[in-house]
C-alpha cells in the first residue's frame, strides 16, 4: 500500500523534529491518508486498538482506533510531542490540569472530527474518547517514540480511606 511507503519517504529524513516538522510532514501525506483505517487494530488489553505502523529512533507512526463509547485513559506523552489526523469518525479531546492534590481536572474540551488535525504539545494531560455510535480512527506521530506515558486517575476513581 502507498501509506507505508509514504511514509517512510516522509519521516526517515527527520532528524530530531521539532513539533512544526512533525505536523508539517503528518500534513504531506494526505493523499494517502484514505488507507489509514486498513491498519486499524481491535482493543486487546486496551481500551482502544493501537498499531505501530512505523518506528525509528527519532519517531513513530501509530494507528489508534477508539470503538464507539471508548477512550483511552487519562494521560500524557512524557518527553514526546505529536501531532495527529483523524481520519473516520469523531471524537472529544478532553485537556486536563492537575489540581492541588495532583489530580486531572478537565480544562477544556475539543471536538475533532474527520478531516482534523490535532496536536499534543510535551506536558500536555488529555484523553481522546468516542462518546458517538461509529467507530473513529486516527494517525499520530510522536518525536521521540512514547516511552515515558504516565497515566493518571481522577480522584472520583482513587479510593479515600479514611481512619
Amino acid at each position: 500500500m502507498k501509506l507505508v511507503k509514504a511514509i517512510e519517504q516522509t519521516f526517515c529524513k527527520l532528524q530530531e523534529p521539532s513539533f512544526e516538522q512533525l505536523k508539517s510532514a503528518l500534513l504531506s501525506l494526505n493523499s494517502s491518508l484514505h488507507e489509514v483505517p486498513a491498519y486499524k487494530t481491535e482493543p486487546v488489553k486496551l481500551p482502544y486498538g493501537r498499531n505501530v505502523i512505523y518506528s525509528t529512533k527519532e519517531l513513530e507512526v501509530i494507528i489508534i482506533h477508539i470503538p464507539a463509547s471508548a477512550a483511552t485513559a487519562i494521560h500524557n506523552h512524557g518527553a514526546s510531542v505529536g501531532a495527529a489526523c483523524l481520519v473516520q469518525g469523531n471524537i472529544v479531546n478532553s485537556k486536563f490540569l492537575l489540581d492541588t492534590e495532583g489530580y486531572p481536572v478537565v480544562h477544556s474540551d475539543d471536538f475533532i472530527k474527520t478531516g482534523d488535525y490535532f496536536t499534543a504539545p510535551k506536558d500536555q494531560i488529555h484523553q481522546l474518547s468516542n462518546p458517538f455510535h461509529e467507530p473513529a480512527v486516527s494517525i499520530h506521530v510522536y518525536s521521540p517514540p512514547l516511552t515515558e506515558v504516565h497515566r493518571y486517575l481522577p480522584y472520583s476513581e482513587v479510593l479515600d480511606y479514611v481512619i
